[in-house]
């Protein structure tokens, strides 16, 4: 038996010693089949100064009406925090959730394209430097500070997508009257009705 190409080129398929199909194929993570194939890779970050009680760095809503926001990795960093309890404790972590919404404040971040030189853009408004939001922040995950300048990474490998309409926020709850908090989130972009 042969099996051909199918594509009327006169070619046909290599069968193995083990009868099996010989094939080749090529795994990339999807972060990069999104930025290189399609320039849909995109990061955003932001900062806010501390202040005890709630901050928020960053808050990213996906606009889009056509794609979902895939995001697959968040980092976060406190600098120089003063004023506070001593780190690590319970008093100082971050907060990461959903369900709130841009009211008013911040200022606006432009998500950056990962692919360099491409003119593509992400359909994700984001702001920075403690918006004013709306909603109940339903939070998914809490990180608790171990040292000042330490970066927690928090990767989600593409569990946590954003349809159109819905937004992320990252929080800091402390007791610090001084300092920097900083997060920067990485995600991609794809058409809604598509596996990717």
């Amino acid at each position: 038996m042969k099996i051909e190409s199918g594509t009327g080129n006169g070619k046909y398929a290599g069968v193995s010693t083990n009868n099996r199909l010989e094939v080749v194929a090529v795994s990339i993570p999807l972060q990069h089949e999104a930025s290189k194939d399609r320039n849909k890779a995109f990061q955003v970050w932001g900062e806010a100064t501390l202040a005890a009680g709630t901050v928020t760095p960053l808050h990213i809503t996906n606009a889009s009406t056509t794609d979902t926001a895939t995001v697959t990795y968040i980092r976060m960093q406190t600098i120089d925090p003063a004023g506070g309890t001593a780190l690590p404790s319970a008093a100082n972590y971050y907060q990461i959730g959903t369900g709130q919404a841009h009211s008013s404040g911040g200022t606006a971040k432009t998500p950056i394209n990962m692919a360099v030189g491409s003119t593509v853009t992400s359909g994700i408004t984001a702001h920075n430097a403690n918006p004013t939001l709306s909603g109940t922040l339903n939070v998914f995950d809490k990180e608790y500070v171990k040292a000042e300048a330490e970066v927690s990474r928090y990767g989600k490998e593409g569990a946590l997508v954003l349809l159109p309409g819905e937004a992320m926020t990252v929080q800091f709850v402390g007791d610090h009257t001084s300092g920097t908090v900083y997060s920067r989130v990485s995600f991609f972009m794809a058409p809604k009705d598509t596996l990717e």
